[in-house]
């Protein structure tokens, strides 16, 4: 027979921490929606169903002016900054005179699919002096981190503090460190798709007096083009498409931003969900650009493409989310 398996403390029913930790997102609230009765209904007022009672209103119209908080977590997107709350809260009883909490630390980390990174937390309000957390008390900080990768995100919360028994109301008879920690998982999506091309023009010839009277130099010459696909959930506005051209490289936007003569502004573009944007972008060898020439003409010569430079997208959200996507280096066609 198999002896009994000898019980140790750990085995034993823990008890409750005297400190909770609650956490919740912090992103932009939306407009409510509304759907107005039927005006031919007599028997129940129109304004029964509206979001919030007014003589005003549209029967045909279902946004409502009020503003109401995210009912869920909801998306994540690469690109954007990633706000949350992070509270810890004394969660003793107002009758009980035996516990008192103090010394309370909050941290954080986000554990990305390449990496873990110790985030900053910012307090919103001054802490409780002597580190003591009264009934009823919480401490708060906002932690933000810029969503760059996509795939299964953590946010690691460890809350520490020392919670003192007193003895009579008054004088401390012993005193732990207790400590917890919770992990709260999220996916980051891709908000814009980006899918780029880039053509070769007839090279430009110009006179180069280094090469004598009748020497001539050839500028390389490329069009870059770019799909923008919006494959989240919302409509987004571009606010600016921008490509950081690689030396020897200078580059000129044939978008809606492009310097025009008659000095007229451009509504920029809206994207709903799963539209596409078209952008391009004339790429030119600077003549008198000496900076990345020999490393151009090394990789002409070893593998046929030429680095052009990063494309930085920026947009906003319907409510004014910020978002920004950097691609890497964009590369020509092999020869």
């Amino acid at each position: 027979m198999a002896r009994p398996r000898t019980h140790s403390g750990a085995d034993g029913p823990k008890e409750p921490h005297s400190v909770s930790l609650k956490v919740l997102r912090l992103s932009r609230p939306s407009l409510s929606y509304q759907h107005p009765l039927p005006a031919d209904n007599t028997a129940i007022s129109p304004k029964a169903s509206l979001a919030y009672p007014s003589n005003d209103f549209d029967s045909q119209f279902i946004l409502s002016p009020n503003l109401t908080l995210p009912p869920a977590f909801g998306s994540a997107y690469v690109g954007e900054t990633f706000s949350c709350s992070l509270c810890a809260n004394n969660e003793i009883p107002e009758d009980n005179e035996t516990k008192v909490v103090t010394s309370v630390h909050i941290l954080a980390e986000m554990q990305t699919p390449s990496q873990v990174v110790q985030l900053e937390l910012q307090p919103v309000e001054n802490e409780p002096l002597g580190g003591r957390l009264e009934k009823g008390q919480s401490i708060q900080k906002i932690v933000q981190f810029d969503l760059k990768e996509e795939g299964n995100h953590i946010l690691a919360v460890s809350v520490s503090y020392t919670e003192t028994l007193m003895a009579d109301g008054s004088h401390a008879a012993s005193g732990r460190v207790r400590s917890f920690r919770k992990l709260y998982q999220f996916v980051a999506q891709p908000c814009l798709s980006v899918r780029t091309k880039a053509s070769e023009l007839p090279a430009l010839e110009i006179e180069n007096k280094a090469l004598g009277p009748y020497g001539k130099s050839r500028l390389l010459r490329y069009v870059l083009e770019a799909q923008l696909e919006n494959v989240g959930d919302g409509p987004v506005v571009i606010e600016k498409t921008l490509l950081n051209p690689k030396p020897p490289f200078k580059q000129r936007s044939l978008n809606w931003d492009m310097e025009r003569p008659d000095s007229v502004e451009t509504e920029k573009p809206m994207l709903n969900p799963r539209d596409v944007l078209q952008v391009a972008f004339l790429i030119e060898q600077e003549a008198d650009q000496d900076e990345g020439v020999e490393a151009l003409q090394r990789d002409l010569k070893r593998t046929g493409r030429a680095a052009l430079g990063q494309l930085s997208i920026e947009w906003r959200g319907a409510m004014g989310d910020r978002g920004v996507l950097m691609t890497g280096n964009l590369l020509t066609r092999k020869r």
